[in-house]
């Protein structure tokens, strides 16, 4: 049989959120899919089946913003270079239709007009804050002027005559006529604040615009005069409003707020019908929001998105994930659920009876990057750089409040069957028993990672000088036996396999060597094709295979018996692969700098 792979799950990244910047969702025309962005990845999420999702990854820096055609055949997608690319929705090539740079900074937002034929698009510049342009020849159909700093959101029209509307940091709302898009008027004396946010209704005859000053104003859409402000009723925001859409029959708008308070406003009465609050700390700030049909969306600082429920005012269900690079993934001894850590100490876990719902750590977590996760029979053990151990309870996945600090910065911990922890810091190797230190071994060497053998008898540590040093362990402390001294890089990652019969030995060099460890020969050399460092070694269950990821952004999973024969799965993550588990002897779960978790069934 052939060694190939294929994709099962995308356990998606949440949205990347920055304090005080609206985030924009964008809508499906035909109402099953969702947009967001996070890095350099746009995320497509189904909106009624959430843990379906897909990812475009074809920019070559952070995407700010992506919306769909009113056709739905395509989406448009702006980066902070200043960068569009135009790209089809119907195939999983995704084909590149054109690309552009309309701006030479950021793009903050982009909108179609409703004949899928015109692009406005605005942000940051040196010449221009924003352009309005054919999709498929790239042409000007107009001018957008009369700002003097950076549009943070633009809307079009969706009837004739065409009508076009900016809002930006000068604090005004700028009117277009078009087609071709010319300046009309300005309103620079409403709002007092940023103006985050304009939108014209589904039927265009009204457009609002709402701003940092957590004001709201209602314009009329075909001559832009002003109508009524909104925010005048006694239980508006209590902060600055940063993002607002339309109910699809044009007589409703939802507001997120940084008050963490999303409200659901009538035109007809101009008061609230419904206030959604959806928390008290800073991360429950929300920042951008979608009506989509029936559904009702709101994005928070933390990233989680928010499914509102407008009939009750509550929250049905919470979206939850990580929104900054994953560096650790760590799987339960019994079952397929796993536990990922990211570099900002956020730890999620993927149970299997959900697939594709993280939970959240609950409880006094980490401060700072997960650096590696170990299994106990009932806990998951993690050690961060904020130079601490702290043990989490897989049933209440909840922190146990135990904790342990270290002097050296932690590199890797491992747990033997004893429930025992071992731990390698910069300068000195640590066994811990019972949630309290036990022993600890200083070394001259760097210390880069540890390993230690399923019979519990010796233990491996690799560092940075290129060597691999055996010590032996009688349960509590360590003596040293030999070193192996192939390599010809740093070591990275080390694992035995589950007989203890062999270990895995990988670099910088970007190579992995295979040793016997009775007789510390040489076994296998030819896994040697990732490009750049390898980053992490596991193995499976039946210690025939082992899966690699490294820098070179590739996942690689290696046959014991056939030692030339791999299932190479290229690009698996954006700009780092940083860790990869086997869910069972046929599946494995890879994470990396994107954010985004990828699950991959394995044919040998």
């Amino acid at each position: 049989m052939s060694y190939t792979f294929s994709k099962k799950y995308l356990f998606a990244a949440a949205p990347q959120t920055t304090r005080g910047h609206s985030v924009k969702l964008g809508a499906d025309p035909k109402g099953k899919n969702f947009l967001y962005t996070n890095g350099r990845t746009v995320i497509i999420r189904d909106i009624e089946h959430p843990e379906i999702a897909s990812a475009y990854t074809e920019h070559s820096c952070q995407v700010t913003v992506a919306r769909y055609s009113p056709s739905g055949f395509y989406i448009c997608s702006g980066d902070v270079n200043g960068n569009i690319r135009i790209w089809d929705t119907t195939q999983e090539e995704h084909i590149l239709k054109s690309e552009y740079r309309p701006l030479s900074d950021r793009i903050n937002d982009i909108q179609w007009d409703a004949e899928s034929k015109r692009i406005i698009v605005v942000g940051d510049g040196k010449e221009k804050f924003g352009h309005a342009f054919l999709f498929d020849t790239g042409s000007s159909v107009g001018n957008i002027t009369g700002h003097s700093k950076v549009i943070n959101a633009c809307t079009i029209r969706s009837k004739r005559p065409f009508r076009a509307v900016t809002c930006s940091d000068d604090m005004t709302v700028n009117f277009y006529n078009g087609v071709p898009y010319k300046f009309a008027r300005s309103h620079n004396n409403l709002h007092t604040g940023f103006v985050q946010d304009v939108s014209f209704s589904p039927n265009g005859d009204l457009f609002a615009s709402a701003g940092s000053d957590g004001k709201i104003f209602l314009y009329d859409g075909s001559t832009g005069d002003v109508k009524c402000e909104l925010s005048t009723s006694a239980d508006n925001h209590k902060g600055g409003i940063y993002s607002l859409n339309w109910s699809p029959d044009s007589t409703q708008i939802l507001t997120s707020s940084g008050d963490c308070t999303v409200k659901l406003w009538d035109i007809e009465s101009q008061s609230v019908k419904t206030t959604f609050n959806i928390g008290g700390n800073v991360n429950d700030q929300q920042l951008g929001n979608l009506w989509q049909n029936d559904w009702l969306l709101s994005v928070s600082l933390g990233g989680n998105i928010n499914y509102l429920d407008k009939n009750t005012g509550s929250i049905s269900k919470v979206l939850k994930g990580h929104v900054k690079g994953i560096t650790s993934i760590c799987k339960t001894e019994k079952s397929e659920t796993f536990f990922t850590g990211s570099y900002d100490g956020r730890i999620c876990k993927w149970d299997d009876s959900t697939v594709g719902e993280a939970s959240y750590v609950e409880g006094a977590g980490h401060s700072n990057q997960i650096q590696s996760m170990a299994c106990t029979s009932s806990t998951i053990e993690t050690i961060s750089m904020d130079n601490s151990n702290k043990s989490i309870d897989i049933s209440s996945n909840t922190f146990t409040g135990s904790s342990i600090n270290f002097e050296g910065l932690p590199k890797t911990v491992v747990s033997n069957k004893n429930n025992d922890l071992i731990v390698a810091t910069s300068s000195e190797i640590v066994v811990i028993k019972n949630k309290s230190v036990a022993s600890k071994l200083s070394v001259t060497y760097e210390a880069n990672t540890v390993d230690v053998s399923p019979d519990n008898t010796e233990v491996a540590v690799g560092a940075a000088d290129n060597k691999v040093y055996f010590y032996s362990f009688d349960g509590t402390n360590l003596t040293p036996k030999d070193t192996l001294e192939q390599n010809r890089g740093a070591i990275t990652a080390i694992k035995y396999s589950p007989n203890g019969e062999l270990i895995a030995v990988a670099d910088t060099n970007r190579a992995i060597y295979v040793f016997d460890v009775k007789e510390r020969s040489l076994k296998y050399n030819q896994w040697v094709f990732h490009t750049a460092r390898v980053n992490s070694i596991n193995w499976s269950e039946d210690g025939l295979h082992a899966v690699s990821t490294s820098l070179d952004t590739n996942v690689i999973v290696w046959s014991i018996e056939k030692p030339m024969k791999k299932i190479q799965i290229k690009n698996a993550h954006q700009e780092n692969s940083t860790g990869a588990v086997f869910l069972n002897n046929n599946t494995i779960a890879s994470v990396g700098q994107d954010a985004c978790i990828r699950v991959w069934d394995l044919q040998y």
